[in-house]
Order: structure tokens, then C-alpha cells, then sequence
């Protein structure tokens, strides 16, 4: 019944593309592990490093569960 939480970090992003002409789908370091994000509403491209405010899910496609930030902010005044 509790809202997802919301994380903070610096990640360094690997790859992004629009996807749905409205979305940034994202692939990003954090820790020395890769992740896969989604910023909904987002066009423009990100910085190399950036902060990010993201909360988890799970993206379910074809059958498969995968682990996602879903990113809520940037820090404008990331490095």
C-alpha cells in the first residue's frame, strides 16, 4: 500500500535512445554493474554523468522480467 521509494545516485550513462518518439530509454552504470532505465515524457539526451531520482520496477517484455530504474529527476547541476 506504501509508494515506491525514490533512490538518488550518480550513474554514468552507457547508451540512450528515444523510444515512442516520448521516452529515453536508458542503459547505465551505478556501482560497476549495468542497468537498464526508462525516463517517460523525457526527449532530450543525457549528460555522460548525471544524478539521477529513480524508483525500481520490474519491465516485464516477452516473457522475461528484467530489474529497471524508472527515472523521476536530474540534478541540474550535475557534474
Amino acid at each position: 500500500g506504501f509508494d515506491s521509494p525514490i533512490f538518488q545516485d550518480e550513474v554514468t550513462v552507457l547508451e540512450q535512445k528515444l523510444v515512442g518518439e516520448r521516452h529515453l530509454k536508458l542503459s547505465m552504470k551505478l556501482h560497476g554493474k549495468a542497468y537498464d532505465g526508462i525516463w517517460f515524457g523525457r526527449s532530450e539526451p543525457l549528460p555522460q554523468q548525471v544524478t539521477l531520482a529513480y524508483r525500481l520496477a520490474v519491465n516485464e517484455f516477452r516473457g522475461r522480467k528484467k530489474l529497471q530504474m524508472v527515472i523521476e529527476a536530474m540534478d541540474e547541476n550535475s557534474p
